[in-house]
């Protein structure tokens, strides 16, 4: 019997962009370790005037289509910013979802190859869903659990379609996990003693301060990761709308500032992982899921340990190791049982030093893979 005719379509319309939003909720029904993200906050993922991202982006979105069924998307993506920092001819690939289908793959994959070129690059990486500040990596290790906040998810196939389309791995990043019966090893409580010596206090946020506790946040974060592969700094729209959208369910407990002679020197941040209330959701709010999300934000029981920055002329002084202690030691205060460290680049080895040092196991591995293009 023939196959249903495949078409590869850029999004043009409004119809085609929800069409491009919906899939994923298609294609992982009765999963049941994805998570919907929330319809309102996908939607507006795609707004230029809700994601200042976009804006400095130049983004083209594809569909394909068999007999006029969506089964699969993906989009080209060019970051000026990413190139003009690490590689003139890079772009990425993004938002890559697809039905087990090797050849719909294919022709998503060339149509956004084909787009890129047209931008004069040469060397594809992906996913990359938009910038290296959100979801990066493709999830091949760790399928037997839910992802966390901000966390990306596919099914297990989605490595052999990229890996089809004649991509190769280029970068993994690592995902731990962290629960208060752990403890801590003997060499922490010896670093928290001499960082003491040395001045560093840590403490938590002040929530009445928001708007100087913020931009404090964001000029340590862009200092922190400037020499940190694939790091392009946010502006500071990006940072403001991100942290917008953590005001509603973030604990000033779990953000932390290491602070040596009145001077902030690292931070640390952690969210509470509202996939615990997300998830049986289905992306939807209304009639009751609003209702649901604000009675169970302080129940919440698990956390994703998101961020731990150091600016670099203090990195040898034990900073990040006392700043994670602190971390897990708020937490169980909070009641949190279970928390996961990530994402940590493979070739970081200080930061997988500190999170071993803190008993963090590793559980998850997520995959940024590569192409290069014939010139």
């Amino acid at each position: 019997m023939a196959r249903e005719a495949l078409d590869i379509v850029p999004v043009s319309s409004r119809t085609e962009s929800r069409a491009f939003c919906a899939l994923p909720y298609a294609l992982y029904r009765g999963d049941p370790y994805w998570v919907s993200p929330l319809r309102t906050m996908e939607r507006r993922r795609w707004s230029l005037r809700d994601n200042a991202s976009l804006r400095t982006r130049r983004v083209r979105r594809f569909l394909a289509r068999r007999d006029g069924r969506v089964v699969g998307r993906i989009a080209s993506i060019v970051d000026p910013g990413f190139a003009a920092r690490w590689e003139a001819e890079a772009g990425f690939f993004g938002f890559f979802e697809c039905a087990d289908d090797a050849v719909a793959a294919r022709a998503l994959f060339g149509a956004a190859e084909a787009d890129l070129c047209t931008q004069g690059v040469r060397h594809v990486l992906g996913p990359v869903n938009l910038t290296t500040n959100d979801e990066v990596g493709l999830l091949v290790d760790g399928f037997d659990s839910r992802p966390m906040v901000l966390s990306p998810y596919n099914a297990p196939y989605y490595a052999r379609l990229v890996e089809a389309a004649g991509y190769a791995p280029r970068l993994d990043y690592y995902a731990h996990a962290w629960t208060p019966d752990t403890g801590l090893a003997p060499v922490v409580a010896r670093l928290r003693r001499l960082a003491a010596r040395d001045g560093v206090t840590v403490r938590p946020v002040h929530p009445r301060r928001w708007d100087a506790e913020n931009r404090l946040l964001f000029e340590l974060y862009n200092a922190s990761f400037a020499d940190l592969w694939g790091f392009v700094p946010l502006t500071w729209d990006e940072y403001r709308e991100r942290a917008g959208d953590f005001r509603a369910f973030y604990r000033p407990e779990l953000v932390l500032f290491a602070e040596r002679g009145g001077r902030a020197v690292g931070f640390g941040l952690s969210l509470p992982d509202i996939n615990e209330l997300l998830a049986p959701l289905g992306g939807r709010l209304w009639p009751f899921g609003w209702l649901q999300l604000a009675r169970g934000i302080h129940r919440i029981r698990s956390a994703r340990f998101i961020l731990l920055g150091v600016l670099p002329e203090h990195r040898a002084r034990g900073v990040a190791v006392v700043i994670a202690a602190e971390m897990a030691d708020a937490a169980h205060r909070l009641g949190i049982d279970r928390a996961e460290l990530s994402l940590v680049q493979a070739d970081n080895r200080k930061i997988q030093a500190v999170i071993a040092a803190c008993g963090g196991a590793r559980i998850k591995t997520y995959r940024l893979y590569e192409r290069r293009l014939a010139g």
